[in-house]
């Protein structure tokens, strides 16, 4: 095999893998809903119980028997039938899955400072409808050499993400520098030289061709796969889960991370999330 064939075999292999990853039972693809909690115990969406949170934990009653009104299947927590209350304490980031209620998992998380629950359902429509990330045709030509800059000591900076009003915070380790489509480019990346870099970016096909902003991960400068041949390889770009649910708290490209140039490689918008209770969700719902 030449070494275009045996690039695009690769490549074919992960986007294998990206597609059963999110063909998963309580993938991405599976989000049905999103509440934030707060003092009051109030009962959420699709799935039982009365939630709550003193800000420092968060917390779920349920009893024998308690169903959603389209679930009547008991509570399980790892499994197990459960009932009485249940303690969540989570650092920022963190989730708890160990809830679950017929085809649905309740996904309790810390983001931004806050609690909220993601309900997560197998029998989800967008998973039931999924059938494959679309992506442009594989193109040796988008795999670019860069070079690495490495900053002294890395930088924090504060972004937004596809959720209102929650922030990420990014340590960036450097740039890469790089020339696509015969035009010079800069990307800010996270990671470790010495194992994997990633880049979150905008490019010139955002938004009509390819989703909101993409990420494309690439070797280290300094790993055993970099050392000699630093390379983006953008035919690995891909969505963040926010491309296919509005209930994603994804980050956000930091300033300055925006191409000028269309990237026509990697993974292409998706369609539309379906809604389970009213049709399909549109960017101004998020």
């Amino acid at each position: 095999m030449s070494d275009m064939e045996v690039g695009e075999a690769a490549w074919r292999e992960w986007h294998e893998e990206r597609n059963a990853t999110l063909a998963a039972d309580h993938g991405w693809l599976s989000l049905i809903s999103f509440d934030w909690l707060s003092e009051e115990r109030s009962r959420i969406s699709h799935f039982p119980g009365r939630w709550y949170t003193d800000g420092t934990i968060a917390a779920a009653s349920f009893q024998h028997g308690t169903s959603t009104s389209k679930d009547s299947s008991a509570v399980l927590k790892n499994g197990e039938p459960f009932a009485g209350e249940a303690v969540f304490e989570l650092k920022e980031d963190d989730s708890d899955m160990s809830f679950s209620s017929g085809t649905r998992v309740a996904e309790v998380v810390m983001r931004g400072g806050r609690y909220a629950v993601r309900v997560r359902d197998s029998s989800a429509p967008t998973l039931k409808a999924f059938t494959g990330v679309s992506v442009f045709p594989y193109d040796p030509r988008a795999i670019v050499p860069a070079t690495f800059e490495m900053f002294r000591e890395p930088v924090t900076v504060m972004g937004e993400t596809a959720r209102k009003g929650v922030l990420t915070t990014y340590s960036l380790v450097g740039d890469v520098v790089f020339t696509y489509a015969g035009t010079e480019c800069r990307l800010a990346v996270t990671g470790d030289p010495y194992e994997t870099l990633e880049a979150v970016f905008y490019d010139a096909t955002n938004g009509t061709e390819t989703a909101d902003w993409r990420a494309v991960t690439m070797p280290g400068p300094q790993s055993e796969e970099g050392t000699d041949n630093f390379v983006i390889d953008f035919n690995r770009t891909r969505n963040f889960p926010a491309a296919y649910t509005p209930f994603g708290t994804c980050p956000k490209p930091v300033k300055g991370n925006r191409l000028t140039v269309p990237v026509r490689a990697g993974e292409q918008r998706p369609g539309p999330w379906i809604n389970p209770d009213q049709g399909l969700w549109m960017d101004e719902d998020r």
